[in-house]
């Protein structure tokens, strides 16, 4: 219900209670005091449920569990007299009663609490006859008032039935919301794994560099700093960007976490400096102290200037390949080649585009981190089937250098975090394809994914973004 709602039925209900009031004075004479002050208080806790009031749940159930004993104590004590104006308004609070049973029932408490006071309502309710039946003139029969007592139980029944089934649709909204917060929740995590951890990594590796490079020459670690601070605000923008993408409604929120960030695989030019400097193991400098640990050739370029982080409205998908490319082979010692078939990359479904863009660059930046030895890098895009339908397959390969020993790694080990080729492999499956990784010869290490160029219906995807056993029989078939 929404609120002009409530504040509409706030607004009549205070005329509809003063006319009850003022019918409870005329007809409290000949109707008995007692049965009018139960019904009034009843029409009274009806309107103010409706209304939302009050709006704790607390104070309005006890509210209504008043109302209910008061209601039993009534039908205890009361002996007449029964005239029309009493059967008036013992309807009246049978209707009043039953309106106040479906939010108890309705209600978020706890189970047992609820069940306590829905027991309690449904009894006042049931009892009700008892009231009237054998104080009318004549007296009814018992098994006529008992008729009349089974009557008022059924309706009690509809109004628990009610109140359960609306009980039932606010839990599964509930469930609902709860599993889309945490989608958001996953797709903000995928976001800040994907690209402003990557630009937070450049940081520390910069910043590893300059320390060690303070201590030989000065001067060239002072040309480090204007990259740190660029790469600072490309890490800082990254999640600026995933706080806005927070703060919006659900219909706003790119479809997949899509932001505008472009992302800087591997650091850029931080990997450069390690790399070039000798390599770092676990953020310390290598074997023999700092002295051993001295760049081999001078810094590549000038330094650069840091750039104020704006969004640039480009896509992060596929249409970008060629530049993720030739931005990793500059900006390191690993040159990445691009094979790519004649139309591959030509009308491709968006989600398929951008997932595609994601491997590439989780790859990427996996090169960077976990294999300093990589002589090169092959990426290759290609169209073909994938069980039974048209398919994007893209292949990344590192060359391994032959090694004698295990590969270093400038960065120290973290926990797994679920979020990287995991991540990417469980939204793969979601589009009904298959992403895998493992060694390739000797020293390499290869990824494969490929991408169904079909839409995969939300009935398919089955629960949890997974496709459905019928859809996964369709696509064998």
């Amino acid at each position: 219900m929404s609120r002009r709602q409530v504040l509409g039925i706030r607004v009549l209900g205070g005329p509809l209670f003063l006319g009850a009031i003022a019918a409870a004075l005329a007809t409290s004479a000949t109707a008995g005091f007692m049965t009018v002050t139960a019904g009034l208080l009843a029409v009274g806790a009806a309107l103010a449920a409706a209304a939302r009031l009050p709006r704790r749940p607390s104070a309005a159930g006890r509210l209504r569990l008043a109302v209910a004993g008061y209601s039993a104590a009534v039908t205890a004590v009361y002996r007449g007299p029964v005239v029309d104006a009493t059967g008036w308004w013992w309807l009246l609070e049978t209707f009043a009663m039953l309106a106040l049973l479906v939010p108890t029932v309705r209600g978020t408490g706890s189970r047992n609490r609820t069940v306590v006071c829905a027991a309690v309502q449904a009894l006042a309710i049931v009892v009700l006859p008892l009231r009237i039946g054998p104080y009318l003139a004549p007296p009814s029969d018992p098994a006529e008032t008992g008729v009349l007592c089974l009557v008022w139980a059924l309706l009690a029944a509809g109004a628990v039935a009610a109140g359960g089934y609306l009980r039932g649709l606010d839990a599964r909204r509930s469930r609902a919301m709860a599993l889309q917060r945490r989608r958001q929740r996953l797709e903000v995590a995928c976001d800040l794994h994907d690209f402003a951890s990557h630009d937070v990594m450049g940081v520390v590796v910069l910043v590893q560099a300059a320390r060690v490079l303070a201590q030989e020459d000065p001067e060239r670690a002072v040309e480090l700093l204007p990259r740190i601070e660029d790469a600072g605000l490309q890490a800082l923008a990254a999640m600026d960007r995933t706080v806005r993408a927070l703060n919006e409604d659900d219909d706003e929120l790119p479809h997949g976490g899509e932001t505008d960030h472009r992302p800087n695989p591997g650091g850029d030019d931080c990997h450069e400096l390690v790399h070039r400097a000798g390599g770092m193991d676990g953020g310390r400098p290598a074997e023999g102290g700092a002295s051993s640990w001295r760049p081999e050739g001078p810094l590549s370029g000038p330094p650069r200037t840091a750039v104020p982080a704006r969004p640039d409205h480009r896509p992060r998908d596929l249409s970008e390949l060629s530049e993720l490319t030739a931005r990793f082979t500059r900006t390191g010692t690993v040159a990445a080649g691009l094979d790519v078939d004649a139309g591959a990359l030509d009308d491709l479904p968006g989600e398929v585009s951008t997932l595609g863009y994601r491997v590439v660059v989780e790859s990427l930046t996996n090169v960077r981190r976990h294999a300093p030895t990589a002589a090169a890098v092959s990426l290759v895009v290609r169209r073909g089937p994938h069980q039974g339908h048209p398919a994007l397959h893209l292949t990344v390969t590192d060359t391994g250098a032959p090694r004698s020993g295990p590969r270093p790694t400038p960065f120290p080990a973290r926990p797994q975090s679920g979020t990287g080729l995991a991540g990417l492999t469980a939204r793969a499956r979601a589009l009904g394809g298959s992403l895998t990784a493992g060694p390739h010869g000797e020293t390499g290490w290869q990824v494969r994914v490929a991408l169904p160029l079909r839409r995969i219906t939300a009935a398919e995807r089955g629960p949890g973004g997974r496709k459905s056993p019928a859809a996964e029989e369709t696509t064998t078939a």
